[in-house]
């Protein structure tokens, strides 16, 4: 089949250079001053870009990819289109490395000049230098471009919006294109080059499998032994969650705290897990946060989105002199900052480690523990799930609803279940260990889970001072029974439900969720072997209730 979408970027790219229409190899306070000039984009009184998008979220709804939903003459049609919208416009193209070169990847980004503000966003998202760049042949190209459905598409829902979101996967390097009609939100241009990641550290390049994750290195005092005293130690922590579950705000704090103790975030919202263990991050300039109740109690970040080289998408802005209003989600709840690593006191000067120690996924739902610890099995099977909840990135209109995504990850191509398997065999030989952790609340009153109570489990994990159960719990998990620095009293589900009736329905009905799930995935992608399917139940009569009934339990580490 004829790649139609990489004829087409290539023909405007080519078109608008011969014609003189063509802004390329920008530096960065170039496209800023571009970006200034264009309508809705002013300049706060931090000296920090900022505008909103149309629409003000990705557009999952209208989104395919060429591998799940093979592409034909509407897919052709979107190209023309794309061509001839773009025929008389000045076109800025904008090219980045993507990680840190090592592996030759880069990307491309074309769009009209009145969204030149999305170029000086993915600027500073992709590149650590100011320089301009210019590139023969991108790996990746990503487009935008409006038509006359624009206008009227902002007085819709999203779902009604007249958008058409494709990506054209390819089987080498080099064919990958993202076609993005009538959005300009930064969100599909970062996430386009992710879901090209995705499919090419696994499909094409086998190095491994791209995640929807994030990582951190520590620097600690941790007891060893064998020589039977502390030692300072490095561990490294992939954390793992949908947007808006807290990946950036448990990676981006301190769990240093003694002398030549260090901590450092290397990668906040992909990466590649290779086969031998190791971890890749894929953005080397910044990194793309969301600002919704960003305040104090997170400063490093606070700090960052606050700095004249900050870029904002959909935030509030005071009246002049034009300030920043992070509490104000009058607009909406997906107010984004693209921030420099360097403003970040924590951000690590490269994007590798050497190894992954642990998996930390990260989940929403008041039936979960603050942490439970996962076999193996467990951690695949957890990941096959997928379960939290919506955000405003994702979907608006279902933000705050419990949900299931494949591998806590929208942008997954390909085969489910050749995927899960893949991340099992990593995990398993290179011995990396996993946890559940939840981030949103928990129990009968659904109390809120405090980032203090899940920054001190976290920490006693790396330090190793936090024991479990061998005795399953509600959801078969293994719990928490000792911990050096949590509060004991709110680490566990089934002490904080009074009615322990009304725990056994929801695990009954939560399990008949998981049961529809699991039918739905094997019917499509084939059965999961029975050692990793039957770790985690989903069926009510997998739980022993004789544990929620008992008013007192035995802990056994």
């Amino acid at each position: 089949m004829t790649n139609s979408f990489k004829k087409a970027v290539e023909k405007i790219y080519h078109e608008a250079k011969r014609d003189g229409r063509l802004i390329e190899g920008k530096s960065l306070n170039e496209l800023k001053e571009l970006a200034l000039r264009q309508e809705g984009v002013i300049q706060t009184n931090l000296g920090s870009v900022a505008s909103d998008s149309e629409p003000m979220s990705r557009s999952a709804p209208h989104t395919r990819n060429s591998v799940d939903h093979p592409f034909g003459e509407a897919e052709d049609q979107l190209a023309e289109k794309a061509v001839e919208m773009l025929r008389r416009d000045r076109v800025v193209c904008l090219d980045t490395i993507v990680g840190d070169g090592s592996d030759g990847i880069t990307a491309r980004f074309l769009m009209p000049e009145n969204y030149a503000q999305v170029a000086y966003g993915l600027k500073l998202l992709f590149e650590d230098t100011a320089a301009s760049r210019v590139v023969e042949q991108p790996t990746y190209t990503i487009l935008y471009f409006a038509d006359e459905a624009f206008e009227a598409n902002k007085f819709k829902k999203l779902v009604d919006k007249d958008i058409m979101v494709r990506l054209w996967m390819g089987d080498r390097r080099g064919e990958q294109v993202k076609i993005c009609r009538n959005t300009i939100y930064l969100g599909e241009a970062k996430k386009g080059v992710f879901q090209f990641e995705n499919w090419r550290a696994k499909t094409i390049d086998r190095q491994g499998l791209f995640l929807h994750f994030g990582a951190r290195r520590d620097y600690l005092w941790i007891y060893d032994l064998e020589s039977e005293r502390p030692e300072l130690q490095e561990r490294v922590t992939g954390i793992s969650g949908l947007t808006a579950t807290g990946k950036t705000t448990t990676l981006c704090r301190k769990l240093a705290k003694l002398p030549r103790e260090m901590s450092e975030m290397i990668g906040d919202d992909g990466g590649t897990l290779g086969h031998d263990g190791s971890y890749s991050a894929f953005e080397q300039g910044g990194i793309y946060i969301k600002t919704e109740g960003l305040d104090e109690s997170q400063p490093e970040i606070l700090r960052a989105a606050l700095s004249s080289e900050a870029f904002l998408e959909n935030v509030a802005i005071t009246r002049y002199p034009y300030t920043p209003d992070f509490k104000n989600t009058d607009k909406t709840g997906n107010g984004r900052a693209v921030v420099r690593r360097d403003k970040l006191g924590l951000a690590s000067k490269g994007l590798r480690a050497d190894r992954l120690d642990y998996i930390i996924i990260l989940t929403r739902n008041p039936l979960m523990n603050v942490i439970s610890k996962l076999t193996p099995e467990q951690a695949t099977m957890q990941f096959i799930y997928g379960e939290s909840i919506e955000s405003t990135g994702g979907d608006p209109e279902q933000a705050g609803k419990f949900k299931r995504v494949f591998f806590l990850d929208p942008f997954v191509a390909g085969d489910r279940l050749e995927h899960a398997m893949t991340f099992y065999e990593i995990i398993r030989k290179n011995r990396i260990k996993c946890y559940l952790a939840n981030t949103g609340h928990m129990g009968e009153k659904e109390a809120k889970v405090t980032l203090r109570q899940s920054l001190a489990a976290y920490n006693d994990i790396l330090r190793v001072q936090l024991r479990f159960g061998s005795e399953p719990d509600h959801l078969g998990y293994h719990y928490p029974i000792k911990s050096d620095r949590a509060n004991m009293d709110l680490m566990n589900v089934f002490p904080m439900f009074q009615d322990r009736e009304l725990l056994k329905r929801k695990v009954t009905d939560f399990l008949k969720g998981r049961q529809e799930y699991l039918e739905q995935f094997e019917a499509r992608w084939g059965r999961i072997p029975d050692p990793i399917r039957e770790s985690l139940p989903y069926r009510p009569e997998q739980i022993d209730t004789s544990f929620i009934k008992r008013e007192n339990h035995v802990y056994l580490e």
